[in-house]
Order: structure tokens, then sequence, then C-alpha cells
């Protein structure tokens, strides 16, 4: 199987067999020797460069590493799923980080969301429950909420924001955590509308 190798030791491969040749004598050994700086590589097509094509170094050697089908710019990869979502109650907005699991990445995907935050327990909680529950898969279960921490309550399917800090539970499944000072905006036992958005 061919193994992609990186451009910088590409082109010292390639600098290797250029500075190796002088005149019109041919590659020689060079190839040998440039194949031992990338020995899992297969040299399919080689350049020659001599004093006399030097000149044309500059449009040469990028037209064969396009020939290779090379390039020195790095591939168009998709942008890493922002883990940061906004919290919007009435015209405030507070933002959250989600945690790195299956549930936290299950809710990332239904938003937008808008739903009706009702209290529990005296303004300890507020909690809503999503249709249908979050997929609890790739996610590890129990935490100590503290004020601002969201999330699952496992038996009931709901999701909590804690309000004030609470007593460690393996029922409950953090997916994530209000920022900064934000869990003040949802304080009190009243209930209300939110709206979750993707930043």
């Amino acid at each position: 199987m061919k193994k992609l190798f990186s451009i910088p030791l590409m082109l010292l491969a390639i600098l290797m067999i250029a500075t190796a040749c002088s005149g019109s004598s041919g590659i020689g050994t060079s190839e040998r020797d440039a194949a031992t700086l990338v020995p899992d590589a297969v040299f399919e097509e080689s350049l020659l460069l001599t004093s006399s094509t030097l000149g044309s170094m500059a449009t040469r050697i990028p037209e064969w590493l396009e020939s290779l089908g090379a390039s020195s710019e790095e591939p168009d990869t998709p942008d890493a799923v922002s883990l940061n979502i906004n919290i919007i109650v009435g015209e405030q907005t507070i933002t959250a980080t989600l945690e790195d699991n299956g549930a936290a990445r299950d809710f990332l995907s239904r938003l937008p969301l808008e739903v009706t935050l009702e209290d529990y327990n005296n303004g300890t909680e507020k909690i809503f429950y999503p249709d249908p529950e979050l997929s609890l898969n790739d996610t590890p279960r129990g935490c100590a909420p503290i004020a601002g921490d969201i999330t699952i309550y496992e038996p009931w399917g709901n999701v909590a924001i804690f309000c004030r800090d609470w007593s460690e539970s393996s029922s409950l499944i953090k997916i994530g955590h209000i920022d900064d000072n934000g869990i003040n905006l949802l304080q009190g036992t009243e209930s209300m509308n939110v709206r979750f958005e993707r930043q």
C-alpha cells in the first residue's frame, strides 16, 4: 500500500536529488538515497534538474508535484463541531458550553429548540422534557452538580439546569455548563420560555 508522505520530507528528497546532480549527469544513486528519507513512500516518477534547467525550477517542481497528485496545501477538512450554544431568555442571551458526549451531541443536533423551563424543588433546578428523550449512548453517568450545570436526570429523562449546587447522584448526567454568571438569569421560581441555539 502506498503511504502518503509529508510535503517537507518530499521536498527534502527533491532537493537531495537536485543538488546531487550536476551538469548533464543523471540521477544516479540519488533516488535510492532520497528513498531512505521516506522509506514507506513509492517513487513513481523522478524529477531531474540539471544546471541547464535550474532556471525553470520554480515552474517545473509545482508541475511535477501536481502530476503526482501532491500539493503543498493542507487538504480541506470539515470544521470541528462547536460545543458552544446560546440560551436566549427574552431580550437577553447567555452562553453555555456542552460536554463532548453522546447525550450532549444529541441535544446539539436538535437546535434550535424552544422550550419552557419549569421550576423544580423551589428554585434548585429549571427542567424540561425533551421529546424524544436524549440518547445516552457514549455518555458517562453520575455527577455532583454545581450552579450552571446542564444535566439529564436519567430515571425521568428530563433536562435539569441547576441554579444552585446540589449533592452527587449517579442518576444525573452532565451535558454542559452555563458560562460565567449566566445562571443568574435563570434563578428564581418562575417558569420561563427560552430558546437554545448553536453559536
